[in-house]
């Protein structure tokens, strides 16, 4: 049995018991209790009981290093009078070293991703103090002006914001500009005093309801970024966004904040 088959057999005992010990008779020094090949930061103990190299390493066993092994104790132990095909050999090391080469990919694009992470959690710090726009579906009422936009996919001659408190109380803004018959498709921007429609400073849900019946229309509103926060457990960073509230980062629908126009609906409450 030559290494490659040998390293395909250790790697199914490994999957199905990882704590197996390799049996094989002409690579008995290259057996270990992991079926794993020591790395170079590796130490290797031998059991004067079990005559069974117990190999720890640092960090996890490569692939490679096992077939490597595994190779070494399979030339090392061959038959002088009979011994193998180099061309077998060749074969053996042509498909390991695509894995290596694919090991090596792996271990790059991990240490890209983390880079990326790090240089993102970096960038969203200096957000704070910035103006952006968030999409969310939830809002924190106080005296200042609501800035921002929803987006439609028809033209609608009714497009009712609605402000839904926790004790159900609603208020309903239209967002179709005086003098207007219907606005959409595509953005719909809104500049709203809460005093000038009644609305109560404190926490609501928002919801679109148009006449064409769209469902789940998106909400984007503009606020000040306060700070951004890391979650302990790496999860997604969150930013705080005045008078909306914490929101993931991947929310962010745009950074900086339009200046307001004069098609800015500032409707009755219905």
């Amino acid at each position: 049995m030559n290494a490659l088959a040998l390293y395909a057999q250790s790697q199914t005992r490994a999957e199905n018991a990882p704590s197996a010990v390799a049996q094989n008779g002409v690579a008995a020094t290259a057996q270990t209790n992991n079926l794993g090949a020591s790395s170079a930061s590796s130490t290797t103990d031998t059991s004067d009981t079990s005559g069974t190299a117990t190999t720890t390493t640092s960090t996890e066993s490569s692939g490679v290093d096992t077939f490597l092994t595994l190779f070494v104790a399979e030339i090392q132990n061959q038959d002088p009078t009979d011994p193998a095909d180099p061309t077998d050999y060749i074969d053996q090391l042509s498909p390991m070293a695509q894995v290596a080469m694919m090991e090596e990919m792996s271990v790059q694009a991990n240490t890209n991703a983390v880079l990326m992470s790090n240089i993102q959690v970096m960038a969203l710090g200096n957000l704070v103090g910035d103006n952006i726009m968030v999409q969310t579906s939830t809002l924190q009422v106080s005296d200042e002006e609501i800035e921002g936009r929803v987006t439609l996919d028809d033209a609608c001659t009714t497009v009712d914001l609605h402000f839904t408190d926790a004790a159900g109380d609603d208020y309903t803004v239209s967002l179709v500009p005086e003098g207007s018959t219907s606005v959409g498709p595509g953005q719909v921007d809104f500049d709203i005093n809460p005093a000038d429609y009644g609305i109560p400073p404190g926490d609501y849900d928002l919801s679109v309801v148009t006449n064409t019946g769209e469902e789940e229309v998106p909400v984007e509103v503009a606020g000040e970024v306060q700070d951004v926060r890391i979650p302990l457990d790496g999860s997604t960073p969150v930013l705080n966004v005045e008078g909306v509230g914490e929101v993931p980062f991947t929310m962010i629908s745009q950074f900086g904040v339009p200046d307001s126009t004069d098609d800015s609906a500032n409707d009755e409450v219905i």
